[in-house]
C-alpha cells in the first residue's frame, strides 16, 4: 500500500503558506526579468476570472484592476513574483511530515513524493484514518495538498495528480478509478518518474518533443482518457509506439509495481518570506515573525524535535543620494560612496534550554530587535532554527518548584534590555589572581563541566551544610583593638541595628597576606627591590565574634558570629569585608 501526496500549483501553495489571508483570493505567479516577466502559476479561483498560464504581467495585470462580476469579494487577482526560498521551505516542511508519519519516503518531485505505508495500518489504522491523518499534519503546517492512497506507487501518483481532495483506491480497481482521467496526468506522471529522470537540457527538449508527439499521436486515435488507451491491442500498440506505448498501457490500467528511491529527512529547519513592500516598525514586523515562527515550531513538532538556537536574518532596503530605492541583488562591488553596503542584518538567540514555542521566541526576538534595531525597512527575512532534542525533566517530590526556563528566558530578557547587555545572567569567576574578578555569563540550566543531577532527592544532599560567604558591600569600617598583635575586641564604626559589628573576639585565624598585582613586571620590581612585606597590601583575617540576639523577645540570647575582616597596610585601617552564614 502506497500514498501519493501532491500539491497542485505548488508555486501558489508555497506564497500562500507564508500569506494565509490570499488563500480566499485568486492569486498569480510572476517569473522572469522586465519586460519577459510572464505568469507562471495559477489557483484555481484565478483560471475561473481567465487568466491563463504565460500571460505577460501587463496582461495579468488588467484581471487584478477589474473585479469580477460573479464574486465582489474575491474578483482582484493578487499578483506575487515567484520566491525559491518559500518554495525551498514548504518543501522542506512537506518532507518533514512525510518523514514523520514513515521513513520510506520517495522525493519523486518538487510537488509530488510517494510514501511507503506498508504494515502502517496497525498504527494508524484503515487507509481512510491514515490519509485524514495526512492531511491534518499538512493543514498544521501550512499546506493543502491532494492525497490519494492504491496499492502500487504508480496508481496513487496517478489519482492525486488527477483527483482533487482524498482518493482511496482498493487493491483490483485500479483500473476503474483511473480511467476516467485524461491522457496528461499519465503522461506528467511518466515524465517525473525515478525512472525517466534526465539530466541535461537538450535531452530534456528531445524528451518532451516525443511526449507531445504520442499525445499527438494518441488523441488522432481518439484515445483521450486511461480506460481507451487501456483497451487499446497491446501488441498493436507496441509495433506502433514501440516499449514507451506498452509501458503507458500498463500504467492506465493501474498495474505495475517498482521500488521508491529513498530520500533523506531534511537537515535544516528554515523559514523564508519576500516582502511585498518593506517594513519599517518592529510592531509590522511582528505579524510576520509570528507566521514564520508558527511554521517553524510545527516543522520541528512534526519531527519530535525542538532547537536551542535560533537565527534570524533580515535583508534592508537602502536609499541612495537622490532617494532611489535598491536592494542587495542590485548593487556590485564596488558600491558607491554614497550607499550603506551592510543589508544584511543578522541577530543570534541562544536559549539556555531546547524549546518549541513560538509565542516565546516571537517575544525574545521583539526585545531584540528592541534593543538591536535593523536601521532600514525590511525587504526580506529567513528564520533558521537549530534542531535539538527536546528536554525532558523529572521533578522530586521534595524539591520546590521552580520556574519554567521559557518563562525565565523572558525575564533576563526583559531585564538585559533595561540595564544593558551582559550585566544579567550568571556571575562567574575569571582566572585571575585579582580579588572579585568575574563576569556575567548567560544562563544556562547546566554549566560545562560541573556535575549535574536531573532530578535529585534528599538523599543526593551534602550532611554537612557547608558555609556561604556573603560579601559586605561597601566593606563596614571597624575599629579593632589587638592582643598579641592578633584581635582581641572590635566595633563598627558607623553602627545601625542592621549592620552593628561588636563584640569580643572568641577564636581568630590568620593573618593572609594578599597584593592585587603582585604578578605585574613593576610589581615584581619592587619585590626585588623592597622588603618581602613591602608588597603586600591587605592583611586577612577569620574571626568569631560574639554578638547579642537582637529579637526583642530574646535580647539577653548570646550567639557567634563568624566574620573575615581585613587591615589595610598602606594605611592602617581595618575592615569587615564578609560574614559567613
Amino acid at each position: 500500500m502506497f500514498a501519493c501526496i501532491y500539491i497542485p500549483d505548488f508555486p501558489v501553495e508555497a506564497i500562500v503558506r507564508a500569506e494565509p489571508l490570499l488563500r480566499e483570493h485568486a492569486v498569480a505567479v510572476l517569473e522572469g526579468k522586465p519586460p519577459l516577466v510572464r505568469v507562471i502559476a495559477l489557483n484555481e479561483k484565478a483560471r475561473q476570472l481567465g487568466m491563463e498560464i504565460g500571460m505577460t504581467k501587463l496582461q495579468a495585470a488588467v484581471f487584478s484592476r477589474n473585479p469580477s462580476p460573479t464574486n465582489d469579494s474575491t474578483g482582484l487577482a493578487v499578483l506575487r513574483q515567484r520566491s525559491c526560498e518559500q518554495e525551498l521551505s514548504a518543501r522542506a516542511a512537506l518532507l518533514d511530515v512525510a518523514h514523520a508519519f514513515t521513513p520510506r519516503v520517495e522525493d519523486t518531485a518538487p510537488d509530488t513524493l510517494l510514501l511507503d505505508l506498508v504494515g502502517l495500518d496497525r498504527l494508524y489504522g484503515a487507509p481512510a484514518k491514515m490519509a485524514s491523518d495526512l492531511a491534518a499534519r499538512l493543514i498544521t503546517v501550512g499546506i493543502e495538498a491532494n492525497i490519494a492512497i492504491a496499492a502500487n506507487p504508480d496508481a496513487a501518483m496517478h489519482a492525486a495528480r488527477g483527483f482533487s481532495g482524498t482518493t482511496i483506491i482498493p487493491a483490483g480497481s485500479e483500473a476503474q478509478r483511473l480511467g476516467v482521467l485524461p491522457l496528461q496526468v499519465l503522461l506528467d506522471a511518466f515524465e517525473i518518474s525515478p525512472q525517466k529522470k534526465i539530466s541535461g537540457e537538450a535531452p530534456r527538449r528531445q524528451e518532451k518533443k516525443l511526449r507531445e508527439q504520442i499525445l499527438d499521436t494518441l488523441e488522432r486515435w481518439g484515445v483521450r482518457d486511461f480506460r481507451t488507451l487501456a483497451l487499446l491491442p497491446e501488441h498493436a500498440l507496441a509495433s506502433r509506439l514501440g516499449e514507451r506505448g506498452t509501458q503507458l498501457r500498463r500504467l492506465a490500467r493501474g498495474e505495475g509495481m517498482r521500488t521508491l528511491v529513498l530520500c533523506a529527512p531534511p537537515a535544516q529547519f528554515e523559514e523564508a518570506l519576500e516582502l511585498e513592500s518593506p517594513v519599517e516598525t518592529i510592531e509590522s514586523l511582528s505579524f510576520v515573525l509570528h507566521r514564520l515562527l508558527e511554521q517553524l515550531c510545527a516543522r520541528l513538532e512534526a519531527r519530535s524535535l525542538a532547537t536551542h538556537e535560533l537565527r534570524l536574518r533580515l535583508q534592508l532596503e537602502r536609499r541612495v543620494a537622490d532617494e532611489e530605492t535598491i536592494t542587495i541583488d542590485e548593487l556590485k562591488p564596488p558600491y558607491p560612496h554614497n550607499v550603506a553596503h551592510k543589508p544584511i542584518f543578522e541577530r543570534t538567540l541562544r536559549l539556555p534550554v531546547s524549546m518549541r514555542d513560538s509565542k516565546v521566541f516571537l517575544k525574545l526576538l521583539q526585545l531584540e530587535l528592541a534593543a538591536h534595531p535593523p536601521g532600514a525597512p525590511v525587504i526580506r527575512l529567513w528564520i533558521t532554527a537549530e534542531p535539538a532534542p527536546p528536554r525532558t525533566a523529572q521533578r522530586g517530590l521534595f524539591l520546590p518548584v521552580t520556574p519554567e526556563p521559557e518563562r525565565l528566558e523572558i525575564t533576563l530578557a526583559r531585564i538585559s534590555s533595561i540595564v544593558g547587555e551582559r550585566r544579567a545572567g550568571i556571575a562567574r569567576l575569571l582566572d585571575s589572581h585579582r580579588r572579585e574578578s568575574f563576569c556575567v555569563d548567560r544562563f544556562a540550566l547546566m554549566a560545562s563541566g560541573i556535575p549535574h543531577i536531573s532530578s535529585p532527592t534528599l538523599s543526593d544532599a551534602n550532611n554537612h551544610i557547608p558555609l556561604a560567604l556573603r560579601i559586605l558591600r561597601p566593606a563596614q569600617p571597624l575599629h579593632v583593638d589587638l592582643s598579641a598583635g592578633r584581635p582581641d575586641t572590635l566595633i563598627s564604626e558607623k553602627q545601625t541595628e542592621k549592620t552593628k559589628i561588636q563584640g569580643k573576639v572568641l577564636w581568630s585565624a590568620g593573618p593572609w597576606r594578599s597584593s592585587g598585582d603582585w604578578w605585574t613586571e613593576k610589581m615584581k620590581q619592587d619585590i626585588a627591590a623592597r622588603e618581602p612585606s613591602g608588597p603586600w597590601d591587605r592583611e586577612e583575617w577569620d574571626i568569631a565574634l560574639t554578638v547579642t540576639n537582637l529579637d526583642q523577645e530574646n535580647k539577653d540570647d548570646i550567639g557567634v558570629a563568624l566574620y573575615r575582616i581585613y587591615r589595610d597596610v598602606a594605611t592602617g585601617n581595618w575592615f569587615a569585608d564578609a560574614i559567613y552564614d
